[in-house]
């Protein structure tokens, strides 16, 4: 006679005191189990003239309490003298995630509740559904979570919001650990993994100028983790680094960083590519230009720049400015005349602007701005001079030092050293060419990425400015052309409506408590809110449209420095390996 094995009681039961729901249930645990947040369950259910139902969910809180007890004082006389008679209990409460098959019916009270694991595992993250898995982090038990990738390269939705509090939130490193899970799953991006582009800004410190060195303080165990998910840990491997021209270095261009000496480009514009390709408006974005007519004068002159400027020969990037009516042309070049400006340089390019928009003794309807007031004409060269004194050695003339973007898989730019409105500059100058460049192509793919820290300062919630109209072009269209974005900020209130509400993917990291409690975190449910106040570095809350409730997730510790002093000294010896 063959022994019936005895069933599965799993971790509890389904409690029967209080109501259970289609969103939400309790399980009283087993004296001798347990579950923890973030564990995952499934409960089967008996539904009449239908069968089984299996109800899945995650835990998002734990309790305990004495039964028995009516007292606060209760406590001691259970636990400690044993004169009053009371039994602990613990119990969970479970979210619900997804039902199989779907028939919204809540799971029956007394029902045995089993941890998910295996396929139910996957069914409970709905991963079995997902077109093209991603791994994200590692979830309590050890195992990878997952977001659809189709909600991020643009198939389904576009785009990814990470928030949190600086310094605690590891914002940048969660972006950058993502972008490593992309290039190094190209069976999983797919046909998007060819020619993969990304786009890095450092905007504080050199933390993002050592992606290709290894990290000395990397250990097995940071290395276990990354192979639960299936990655080889090792540093970024197609890198290239840029950074601007130090200021005042004359003919030799020197790139102005301070800890990386070998590897790094500078870059530039010449006064030919800053007037070719619009640049203008990028020095005016502040919100508080819009209030006035400056951006009518930044149009008129910038299209009046595109008319007069002529190439000077034997001078590489320099221009001249000629009126259309001598007989020039675009794209002739000409032999600069005794005493004539040659622009340079920004400085050169705002003295000449000056002479056009306010010349001496002209009639109004001859000024480059027309009849606007002299005072706004005023305002104008105030900003023009200004963004010449503060970011003036990112425009000279001579062999082009623009970014090669196709150079590398991952390209950073260094931003870090500049005035405010020097990285203000450089972020617009590269997302304009970036998506000027895909609509040009009309194509999706080859897809580009770009990773943007302070999302908050370029794209405000109030106002204005040429930068923020940019990007929430491409929040609003930079899926369907394969412009993709990755920002993050510390608080997500601050950041543009259109940037946000078109985010596909959410990321949180620490939060703070008052800005937890805003409408812009109301993907998440309370208790991963109150959670979010605690989370420590390398855990993050996230949102997919593919599962109904936020996932907590935890990232591994990179394989690539982060800064200087990480640096494994192998990288830094040419004869290594050797």
């Amino acid at each position: 006679m063959t022994e019936t094995p005895a069933p599965d009681r799993g971790v509890g039961r389904v409690l029967g005191t209080q109501h259970t729901s289609t969103r939400e249930f309790r399980v009283v645990l087993e004296d001798d189990d347990y579950l923890q947040l973030d564990d995952l369950v499934v409960v089967a259910t008996d539904v009449p003239k239908h069968g089984e139902v299996k109800t899945y969910g995650v835990v998002t809180e734990a309790e305990a309490v004495y039964e028995g007890a009516t007292f606060e004082s209760d406590t001691h006389r259970i636990a400690a003298e044993g004169i009053l008679p009371g039994a602990k209990v613990r119990s969970a409460q479970v979210a619900i995630t997804r039902v199989d098959p779907e028939l919204w019916v809540s799971p029956d009270p007394g029902e045995v509740v089993r941890r998910a694991t295996g396929l139910e595992r996957h069914k409970a993250l709905y991963t079995d559904e997902m077109g093209r898995p991603l791994a994200v982090g590692t979830g309590r038990d050890g195992d990878p979570m997952y977001v659809d990738l189709d909600f991020f390269d643009g198939r389904k939705g576009g785009h990814m919001s990470i928030s949190g509090i600086s310094g605690v939130a590891t914002k940048t490193s969660f972006a950058l650990f993502f972008l490593r899970m992309l290039t190094a799953k190209p069976e999983v991006v797919g046909e998007g993994a060819a020619n993969l582009r990304i786009l890095v800004f450092n905007v504080k410190g050199e933390d993002l100028l050592w992606l290709d060195k290894r990290n000395k303080d990397f250990t097995e165990e940071a290395a276990a983790s990354w192979d639960a998910l299936g990655v080889d840990p090792v540093p970024f491997e197609s890198v290239a680094f840029w950074a601007p021209p130090r200021p005042r270095s004359g003919d030799v261009v020197v790139p102005d960083i301070g800890g990386r000496q070998e590897g790094v480009e500078a870059f530039a514009w010449t006064p030919r590519q800053f007037i070719d390709e619009g640049l203008l408006r990028f020095l005016f974005t502040d919100a508080s230009d819009t209030r006035n007519q400056i951006p009518f004068i930044e149009e008129r002159v910038e299209s009046q720049l595109q008319r007069y400027a002529v190439d000077v020969a034997g001078e590489p990037g320099a221009v001249v400015l000629r009126d259309p009516i001598e007989g020039h042309k675009p794209g002739d070049v000409v032999t600069a005349g005794k005493g004539e400006r040659i622009i340079r340089d920004l400085k050169d390019l705002a003295d000449a602007i000056e002479e056009f928009v306010d010349p001496p003794d002209a009639e109004p309807d001859t000024r480059w701005t027309g009849r606007v007031q002299a005072g706004t004409v005023s305002a104008f060269m105030r900003r023009l001079h200004a963004g010449a004194v503060r970011l003036g050695h990112l425009i000279r003339a001579g062999e082009s030092r623009r970014i090669d973007r196709s150079a590398a898989q991952v390209t950073v730019v260094g931003i870090q050293s500049l005035h405010d409105l020097g990285q203000r500059f450089v972020v617009g100058a590269l997302l304009a060419e970036t998506f000027a460049e895909k609509e040009r192509s009309g194509q999706r793919f080859p897809l580009s990425v770009i990773v943007l820290d302070e999302l908050n300062k370029y794209a405000p919630r109030e106002g204005q400015s040429p930068i923020k109209d940019m990007l929430i072009d491409i929040a609003q269209r930079g899926r369907s052309l394969g412009v993709l974005l990755v920002g993050a900020q510390q608080t997500a209130s601050r950041v543009a409506q259109e940037v946000m509400e078109n985010a596909a993917l959410k990321v949180a990291g620490r939060l703070d408590a008052a800005e937890a409690e805003r409408a812009e975190y109301g993907w998440m449910l309370p208790s991963t809110r109150a959670r979010a106040r605690l989370l420590k570095p390398g855990t993050m809350v996230v949102s997919q449209p593919a599962l109904p409730v936020p996932l907590v997730v935890e990232f591994p510790f990179p394989p690539w420095a982060t800064r200087k002093e990480e640096v494994d000294s192998g990288d830094d010896d040419p004869f290594a390996g050797l």
